[in-house]
């Protein structure tokens, strides 16, 4: 093989080997990303049932987030129900962002 064969080689290698490290970094960061919401998702499980004691012991970790969730939903549809009746059809975030 030529030198100039060689070369095109090497870069295609070299080219290869950055395209494989950053689909790389790309993964790891994924993971990282995934990990960090299963800890969240942990804690909050944990916080509630500390929360909420005996009565949860018959729920499940699956049953507990869910009621989170769901409670979490139900607060912010009412704060933005408030604020939209306290300041003239808008939320707080809307007021602050036009400005």
């Amino acid at each position: 093989m030529n030198e100039s064969g060689k070369q095109q080689i090497n870069k295609s290698n070299s080219s290869s080997i950055s395209s494989f490290q950053s689909q790389g970094t790309d993964t790891y960061e994924k993971l990282n990303e995934m990990f960090s919401v299963q800890d969240q998702q942990r804690k909050t499980i944990l916080e509630a049932r500390d929360i909420l004691g005996e009565s949860a012991n018959n729920l499940s970790d699956e049953q507990v987030f869910s009621l989170v969730n769901e409670l979490q939903f139900l607060v912010d549809s009412w704060l933005e129900e408030y604020e939209k009746n306290t300041f003239d059809g808008k939320t707080l975030n809307e007021l602050l962002n036009t400005r």
